[in-house]
C-alpha cells in the first residue's frame, strides 16, 4: 500500500477502519492480484495510469457489503504523486475512486448508502 504524507490527517479514521476490518493484504492469485482484508473477501478496484510504463497500480479502493442495505469503503490509497499534492493532483484519483464505488454501489439492489470509515464514517446516501 502507499503511504500519502498526509495521512496523519485520516489517522483516526485509519485505525478506526483496521479495528473493524483487519489490515489489507495483497495476495497474487492465479487470476492477478486481490486485496484481502482480516478474513472477509472484499471487492478491490485498481488504478492504473497508461502514462506510466511500470504497469505498478496507482490507486485502490478495497470495499465490502456489510449489510443488506450498506457498501462499506475500508481503505482508500493513491500513490503519493497522485495525491493532493503530487505531481499529478489534477486527476483527483481518492475521489475518483470513491465515485467509482458509488456507481458500482446504486447497481446493487438493496443498497442505500456507502460508508467511508477514514471519515468519521462518512455516510453518502444513494
Amino acid at each position: 500500500m502507499f503511504f500519502n504524507p498526509r495521512q496523519f490527517r485520516a489517522r483516526e479514521g485509519i485505525v478506526n477502519s483496521l479495528e473493524k476490518f483487519g489490515y489489507p493484504q495483497l495476495e497474487e492469485t492465479a487470476d492477478g492480484l486481490s486485496v484481502r482484508v482480516g478474513d472477509c473477501e472484499a471487492q478491490t478496484l485498481f488504478a492504473f495510469d497508461p502514462k506510466q510504463h511500470s504497469g505498478n497500480p496507482v490507486g485502490v479502493v478495497v470495499f465490502l457489503r456489510t449489510s443488506p442495505a450498506e457498501v462499506a469503503i475500508m481503505h482508500l490509497a493513491v500513490h503519493p504523486d497522485y495525491s493532493l499534492q503530487g505531481e499529478h493532483a489534477g486527476t483527483g484519483l481518492g475521489v475518483v475512486l470513491v465515485e467509482k464505488v458509488k456507481e458500482i454501489a446504486a447497481r446493487i439492489v438493496g443498497i442505500e448508502r456507502v460508508i467511508f470509515f477514514y471519515r468519521r464514517e462518512v455516510v453518502m446516501r444513494l
